[in-house]
């Protein structure tokens, strides 16, 4: 996981999303089961496994009693494992809403592309002033800028208009 993190930061090659969301709940699960098999005689490495635990617990109570102050702990307990979510994909290019918490603020996207079988490349970030449809929407990379068509619904004197709209968006990295 590091590995894959430092020659992503340095050469914005990395491996699949799902493949580092596989590994990320590996290594959940076996921290988990650490802690329950560490748990007696009490040691110091049992301290470091129990945020495994807890972050489950707390989990399960989000689940279950919901509310904001457990939404936002099992956001930033949860942080390093919640998978990127696909929210355009077309030929190899794929569009991840990026993470912000449960109540974080909406439309700010990450552009990669795949190479290969498990590796992808990262181009950046965007933000947009809306949400992405997939069917109505059409996006390319063109010279380190995205080219985003869609349409956009005009609402003017009580009549629908849609217009197609193409915007020209610079990657920031």
């Amino acid at each position: 996981m590091l590995l894959n993190f430092t020659i992503q930061v340095i050469t914005n090659f990395g491996l699949n999303t799902k493949l580092i969301f596989i590994f990320k709940c590996l290594i959940y699960i076996s921290g988990f089961s650490l802690f329950l098999l560490n748990r007696k005689p009490l040691k110091k490495i049992t301290f470091y496994y129990s945020f495994y635990f807890f972050s489950f617990i707390v989990l399960i109570l989000f689940r279950i009693f919901g509310g904001i102050f457990l939404g936002l702990l099992s956001s930033i307990i949860l942080f390093p494992v919640y998978p990127k979510e696909v929210k355009y994909e077309k030929d190899n290019l794929k569009v991840y809403e990026k993470f912000t918490g449960f109540l974080g603020a909406c439309c700010h996207y990450e552009i990669a592309e795949n190479k290969l079988l498990i590796f992808e490349k990262n181009y950046g970030f965007i933000k947009l002033e809306g949400q992405i449809e997939a069917e109505k929407s059409d996006i390319s990379i063109i010279e380190n800028q995205v080219e985003y068509k869609h349409k956009i619904i005009n609402y003017q004197n009580e009549i629908e208009t849609e217009k197609d709209t193409i915007e020209i968006i610079e990657i920031e990295k």
